[in-house]
């Protein structure tokens, strides 16, 4: 018995590559999000000793670019694909602000976020007035209640003009 008690096996971390494409088979994530992604996920394995060899910094980014080169060149790791999701998750509900914000916080090519957010753009007040028509249908009686619908769709993303029109009664042609 003692014998099974002295083979405790130490756990050991998975590779690189397999932790960033187990992070890719869940959803699409842009480069720089990943990058943070396997960071995060090298010092939590860090600190709890999963790894022998102790690597510095650098090394470890330099593992990370590298794994990351390899999956865009295979075409795993595409920041189009990933803009191109996030786009389509959340055009239902927010607006083009909100959306370009969280597509520059991703580290998107502005180039490609702003092919996507002109096509967003056309139906910016279609999306508002469906969100406005879902949350509330009744066009504001007091200006109270007209300042909480303001707040709502501009909280969304949604540009002044947008949602002036929508709490104003203008429906969509």
């Amino acid at each position: 018995m003692s014998e099974f008690s002295s083979n405790k096996k130490v756990k050991q971390s998975p590779s690189l590559k397999a932790r960033a494409l187990r992070l890719l088979s869940v959803r699409e994530y842009s480069r720089k999000g990943l990058a943070a992604k396997l960071a995060e996920s090298e010092a939590r394995w860090s600190k709890l000793g999963g790894e022998q060899v102790e690597h510095t910094p650098a090394s470890r980014s330099s593992q990370i670019e590298a794994v990351l080169d390899d999956f865009e060149a295979r075409g795993w790791l595409s920041d189009e694909r990933f803009a191109e999701a996030l786009v389509r998750r959340r055009s239902e509900r927010y607006g083009m602000r909100k959306i370009a914000d969280e597509l520059e916080r991703a580290g998107v090519n502005s180039k490609e976020s702003a092919k996507l957010l002109g096509v967003l753009k056309e139906t910016e007040f279609q999306r508002a007035f469906d969100l406005w028509t879902k949350k509330y249908g009744v066009r504001a009686e007091d200006q109270k209640e007209r300042a909480r619908q303001y707040r709502f769709l501009a909280s969304k993303g949604f540009g002044s003009e947008i949602v002036a029109k929508v709490i104003g009664g203008q429906s969509p042609d």
